[in-house]
């Protein structure tokens, strides 16, 4: 079983939503080289249990890993941290995210932010690429998490986002034409399979694979287990990290008759 943090889903819920009788859950995935020691950043990484989020859920939902992600490098419970955005977010909650920047000013060089999304669903290309040259100019690297089964499928978000990194779950495939290709349509998409990251990677047989790939970087069982976060949060009790989590995400409390 995934080590996690669980909040109660209603902590997320406003007013006039009905409450989900489900949980948010996180947990930490490292990051490491495949080739040295290295170990890149501790990717914060949510879901939710029980019930299926709606579209602005998964908002307040990444909003929560992002004041999450950045509380754990000002505690100094790890070095980098790299949370997801999606494009959703970023275009709904742009100046709640740059309020919580700049309200953590001394450690945003040590975040890492992954975007997602369907390039079909932006209201404003210009936006996003506004939003991405602002985390350069903060020295936050800008990474494209691929959902596709495919790269290839997503050369649009490439050419929008021109990421410094990008994220794909590992091929299923054991034989070794599926990973070269993986790297090749990283390079066709302007990522050099150095700065790859492949997640999910659980036997060695994949690593040895991903590595002799050129892919730089890894994630899964087989090159770390993920982690428990938040250790600061181990003793609080439901009701007051739900409440937490609704002020760090601006949802408001729900009635209990709902």
């Amino acid at each position: 079983m995934i080590p996690s943090h669980r909040w109660p889903a209603q902590s997320i819920c406003n007013k006039i939503e009905s409450v989900p009788a489900g949980e948010i859950c996180a947990t930490v995935w490292p990051t490491r080289s495949l080739h040295t020691r290295e170990r890149w950043f501790d990717e914060l990484y949510l879901w939710t249990d029980g019930f299926e989020a709606t579209p602005i859920q998964w908002s307040r939902i990444q909003l929560l890993g992002l004041h999450r992600g950045l509380g754990m490098l000002a505690r100094e419970e790890c070095d980098q941290v790299g949370v997801t955005l999606s494009f959703g977010t970023v275009q709904k909650y742009d100046e709640r995210i740059d309020a919580a920047l700049r309200a953590h000013a001394l450690v945003v060089h040590r975040l890492a932010v992954i975007l997602r999304g369907s390039v079909e669903m932006v209201r404003s290309s210009y936006r996003i690429r506004a939003f991405v040259e602002y985390l350069r100019a903060q020295q936050i690297p800008v990474g494209l998490r691929v959902t596709s089964p495919r790269l290839a499928m997503e050369l649009s978000a490439f050419a929008l986002v021109q990421p410094d990194f990008a994220k794909i779950l590992a091929p299923t495939s054991s034989l070794g034409e599926p990973w070269d290709n993986l790297a090749l349509e990283a390079r066709v998409a302007g990522v050099s399979e150095q700065w790859l990251i492949v997640a999910g990677l659980r036997t060695q047989e994949q690593v040895e694979r991903a590595t002799q790939a050129g892919i730089g970087f890894g994630q899964g069982n087989a090159i770390r287990p993920a982690q428990r976060p938040f250790s600061a949060l181990a003793s609080a009790d439901n009701s007051g990290a739900a409440r937490e989590v609704r002020e760090l995400v601006g949802a408001r409390p729900v009635s209990a008759s709902i």
